[in-house]
């Protein structure tokens, strides 16, 4: 059996969808299965093609089913496609989840917001990330961390802008990520000429990030949306307390009980208690890292096999494309 993962961008950006396609490979390699990864679909042989994105990924599939059209699709869905592509109309996503096998989602709290139709094809496949051993190294000052790629959705300056309305809070900001629009690197340019606290440092390789965030005090996730962000899951398997929007894709990591969620508006009244010694930090960290513990590659591996192999099996499941 073969199997490809296919990502709606080239392997080797630094997008999460593509992180995601190399680690479902590496995972599924591992546990024997003969799996690859590529941007789009690339037309060799595959018994079975995960297709990252519902709405991006709707080429993929398309192209798949042209060359295989006995083949088995399974729609990996982000959080993009859920709270935004999706609920917009975007072309091609509703077409393409009801053309697969299976959809896969990251939690159960995300299959609510899937049309009423489909929710029946949705599996669970939780997210996971490779043990992380750098350890916590607080930098002696109090420094935050933001990490993600600079875009709209993720509301990137909204910590720097508090931060800025509080010119005594001897604090420093470090943000890290790729500008994805011009907009958004001419702003974090103008932030570092305004506020000498703050500093952008681009796209760094994983290991770097990892040490940024490693030396925080915090790190906050702004985001409008998400389906479970990779840099949240990293601070907790690091230890380190996370302040995150109250979005499903955020609680689908943290829990429903953490208290380290702000709504719209409150972002700076929860910097302020943190930053004024407010907030339980040694009770933060102990449940981001008992949280952390859930999200094993064991068990992410476990249900990728559960679920192909129930694929392989089921007469049923080629019905949706004959």
């Amino acid at each position: 059996m073969k199997l490809c993962v296919a990502s709606p961008y080239p392997l080797n950006s630094l997008k999460g969808n593509s992180v995601t396609a190399k680690r479902t490979v590496d995972l599924l390699v591992a546990a024997g299965v003969d799996a690859r990864a590529s941007c789009g679909f690339d037309g060799d042989d595959a018994d079975i093609l995960i297709a990252l994105h519902a709405v991006k990924g709707a080429g993929a599939v398309r192209d798949y089913r042209a060359a295989f059209p006995d083949g088995i699709v399974i729609v990996l869905i982000t959080g993009t496609d859920l709270y935004q592509d999706l609920p917009a109309g975007a072309k091609g996503g509703r077409e393409t989840l009801e053309a697969s096998d299976a959809i896969v989602v990251v939690g159960e709290i995300m299959i609510k917001s899937l049309p009423p139709k489909i929710q029946e094809k949705a599996v669970v496949v939780p997210k996971s990330l490779d043990e992380i051993t750098i350890p916590r190294m607080p930098s002696g000052s109090m420094t935050l961390s933001v990490i993600g790629h600079l875009r709209p959705v993720k509301r990137p300056f909204m910590t720097i802008e508090a931060i800025a309305r509080n010119p005594h809070w001897r604090v420093e900001v470090n943000q890290v990520g790729e500008a994805l629009t011009d907009e958004c690197a001419a702003e974090a340019e103008l932030w570092q000429e305004k506020d000498r606290r703050y500093r952008w440092l681009r796209g760094l390789p994983r290991e770097e990030s990892l040490r940024i965030c490693a030396a925080s005090d915090l790190t906050i996730n702004t985001s409008e949306l998400e389906g479970g962000p990779n840099a949240i899951l990293e601070a907790m398997m690091i230890g380190v307390p996370v302040l995150a929007s109250d979005i499903d894709g955020n609680r689908l990591l943290l829990g429903d009980d953490y208290p380290g969620y702000f709504q719209e508006g409150e972002l700076e009244q929860c910097l302020r208690e943190f930053v004024t010694g407010g907030v339980d930090v040694v009770r933060w960290r102990q449940m981001v890292q008992h949280r952390a513990s859930l999200f094993t590659a064991k068990r992410e591996t476990s249900c990728w096999l559960e679920l192909i192999e129930k694929l392989t099996k089921d007469p049923r499941a080629t019905e949706n494309h004959e």
